[in-house]
């Protein structure tokens, strides 16, 4: 059998480099990364590349034998977004249209690219699916649906196929809270510096909680479906859950006692967003979900060095 061969851009950051460590045990695959830093994090052990989107003979050497292309990279998270949202579409936006420009006329079978089923449908009452509306309100949502339309213009301008996840409150081990995102490794990193929590607005607000190592498993998807067709899929677990509930499951595992402070409710944040998984899970049937619980500890033992 013919191995195929996977590029993952954005291969730095905490997503790719679960997707990577997932790719690397697929037998008929060979896997290399792209990213914006001189080095990998995975040393010399897999084929890396610095990417320059200027360079347009560098792009077609780097992606002229690639079959799929996941598509990782993020400069930015809702809160920054909000207060700069040109900066969104000069970091995200523009990259990502010169990146498809440079290799569009390749043999390309499929990108895939992670957006965020956190904004991109705004704030709902109901539970959505990929048939509801989408309504973003902070940047951040509405770059990443942008992006989305971009796809199917590239489809129909170049052929291009693509898949889109979009994906729920992923956590896990090796998040980097420094850029102010995930609320699960953030809570339990204050548990154990500081012992105290902040919670921004009364705790009320609704997530869905997905392990990192379960989301690389779910987009390798795109590698077995019909490289003719494009797709659509809310990413997410079976664990939706308001800030207050996360806080007493974490009171419950973490053996540290810790205060739990309430904050001026931010601006940026949805209050409430229930994704319907079943269209991504029909093509999944069997698939486990890490619980929460375990998923929760496995992140405070990775990040206390148990």
């Amino acid at each position: 059998m013919k191995k195929i061969n996977i590029a993952i851009i954005g291969a730095n950051g905490f997503i790719g480099k679960h997707l990577t460590e997932k790719l690397v045990s697929v037998s008929e695959a060979n896997v290399f990364l792209f990213g914006k830093n001189d080095v990998s994090s995975y040393g010399n052990s897999i084929p890396y590349a610095k990417l320059d989107l200027d360079n347009k003979q560098q792009l077609v050497a780097h992606f002229n034998t690639i079959d799929f292309i996941y598509y990782l990279a993020s400069e930015t998270i809702p809160s920054t977004s909000w207060e700069n949202p040109a900066m969104d579409i000069e970091k995200n936006l523009l990259p990502f249209i010169k990146f498809i420009e440079g290799i569009a006329h390749l043999n390309i079978k499929k990108v895939i690219f992670i957006s965020s089923g956190g904004t991109v449908y705004g704030a709902t009452e109901n539970m959505v699916d990929e048939h509801s509306f989408t309504n973003p309100f902070s940047p951040y949502g509405i770059i990443k649906l942008t992006i989305e339309h971009f796809l199917n213009y590239f489809k129909v301008k170049y052929n291009l196929n693509f898949d889109i996840y979009r994906v729920s409150n992923v956590y896990g081990e090796g998040q980097n809270t420094g850029k102010g995102i995930g609320l699960i490794n953030t809570f339990i990193e204050k548990i154990i510096s500081e012992k105290k929590i902040y919670i921004f607005g009364d705790g009320k607000n609704v997530r869905n909680y997905l392990y990192v190592k379960d989301l690389a498993q779910l987009i390798t998807t795109s590698l077995y479906n019909d490289i003719n067709a494009s797709e659509l899929y809310n990413t997410s677990s079976d664990f939706t859950l308001n800030i207050n509930e996360i806080v007493a499951i974490l009171k419950k595992i973490i053996p540290e006692q810790f205060e739990v402070v309430y904050k001026e409710a931010r601006q940026s944040d949805n209050s409430t967003i229930h994704l319907n998984n079943s269209k991504l899970i029909a093509i999944n049937p069997g698939f486990k979900f890490t619980s929460i619980e375990e998923g929760i500890l496995k992140t405070y033992r990775h990040i206390k060095n148990l």
